[in-house]
């Protein structure tokens, strides 16, 4: 059976470490988190390895992503960035990265210099045996350059973020498209309106989980299955109203419903 997980964040309000003590114990087997803060990489890999779960991904910031296109000195600054979520991602023994290529709707084309930048940021995480996962946005064509650049053989791939594609995409659906290139998941709920990225846990919100399990069986892809859920926060009244082991137990009955109807 595959592996389930879900985001770590360090604003979470019961403490990282309850919280990573109740995924043990309500059964998910791995988790991936947002950032470069090498603290908190840090904990959260040693805290890994005393459960057994698996530190699966490490996020890049998306912080001035779109600078990536760029042939000066905002583009370097974007390649440095990711080229430290690499080496943080080597020194803990986290697999993969997840990226983004673009943000928002007012994305720069697909240009020489970008393409020459991204280049760079591959060919050290290859050096430090790390996975690239292009995460899916709003934007179609540099995700399919960029997997068309890169072979299968190669340590690029796809992240499949099923909200994001439901919030984002008008309609359009990714895994037919990069099925075959899927090496991780972003699994989330939202109301199905554009621009609209609420970060539910699933059924909780309207996309059509039924068509998310299908699409998953079709693609192949028999990889871990990871919530990219809004925990609960400060300031956020998101199943505010759940406890530790209340959040923890909705969380793991939704991806594992998910789990057992993709099989």
């Amino acid at each position: 059976m595959r592996k389930i997980g879900i985001n770590v964040s360090p604003d979470i309000i019961y403490g990282v470490d309850p919280f990573m003590d109740c995924l043990k114990h309500t059964g998910f087997d791995a988790v991936f988190t947002c950032g470069n803060e090498p603290d908190f990489i840090s904990h959260v890999a040693a805290k890994c390895a005393s459960l057994g779960l698996t530190y699966e991904a490490l996020h890049a910031p998306w912080d001035n992503i779109n600078d990536l296109w760029y042939a000066d000195e905002k583009g370097a600054a974007v390649v440095e960035m990711l080229c430290e979520s690499a080496l943080l991602a080597s020194e803990h023994g986290i697999p993969k990265i997840i990226v983004h290529v673009s943000s928002r709707e007012d994305c720069p084309h697909v240009t020489d210099a970008g393409l020459l930048n991204f280049d760079k940021f591959v060919n050290y995480a290859a050096n430090k045996n790390v996975i690239v996962a292009i995460e899916n946005q709003r934007k179609l064509g540099n995700i399919a350059t960029l997997l068309e650049i890169y072979p299968k053989d190669s340590n690029v791939g796809f992240c499949w973020d099923n909200g994001h594609e439901a919030c984002f995409a008008r309609g359009r659906e990714y895994l037919p498209l990069f099925g075959d290139r899927c090496v991780y998941t972003h699994i989330h709920d939202n109301s199905c309106l554009y621009n609209v990225d609420e970060h539910l846990l699933p059924y909780d919100g309207q996309i059509d989980f039924r068509r998310v399990a299908d699409l998953i069986h079709a693609s192949g892809y028999t990889g871990s299955l990871t919530l990219e859920t809004d925990t609960p926060h400060e300031g956020s009244d998101k199943y505010a109203n759940l406890n530790l082991e209340q959040f923890v137990s909705k969380a793991y009955a939704a991806i594992n419903r998910l789990r057992i109807n993709a099989e």
